[in-house]
C-alpha cells in the first residue's frame, strides 16, 4: 500500500516539473537555451552518446523569429515573409 502511494506520488511529482519546465522554457526562451547549453555540456562531461549531445547543442541554438507561428493569419494557406503576397 505505501510502495503504491510513493509511486504515485513520484509520478505526479515528475509530471508536474515536466510541464513545469516545458512552460519556464516556452515563456523564457533565453533560459531555456542556457539550460541546454549547460545540459550539453553535462552530457559530453559524462560521455553520454553523441546524438544526445547533438540534440542538446541544436537546442541551445538560437532561432530565427521568421516563419510561421501559428497564429492562422494565413488561413491554412502557405505562409510567406511577404504578408501582402498572402492576401
Amino acid at each position: 500500500m505505501h510502495f503504491t502511494t510513493l509511486l504515485q506520488t513520484l509520478l505526479a511529482c515528475g509530471l508536474v516539473l515536466a510541464c513545469a519546465l516545458y512552460w519556464a522554457g516556452r515563456l523564457f526562451p533565453a533560459l531555456a537555451r542556457k539550460g541546454w547549453h549547460q545540459t550539453g555540456s553535462l552530457l559530453r562531461w559524462l560521455h553520454a552518446p553523441a546524438a544526445m549531445s547533438r540534440y542538446a547543442t541544436r537546442r541551445a541554438a538560437p532561432r530565427s523569429a521568421g516563419g510561421c507561428g501559428g497564429c492562422s493569419g494565413c488561413r491554412g494557406e502557405t505562409c510567406s515573409t511577404d504578408r501582402k503576397a498572402v492576401r
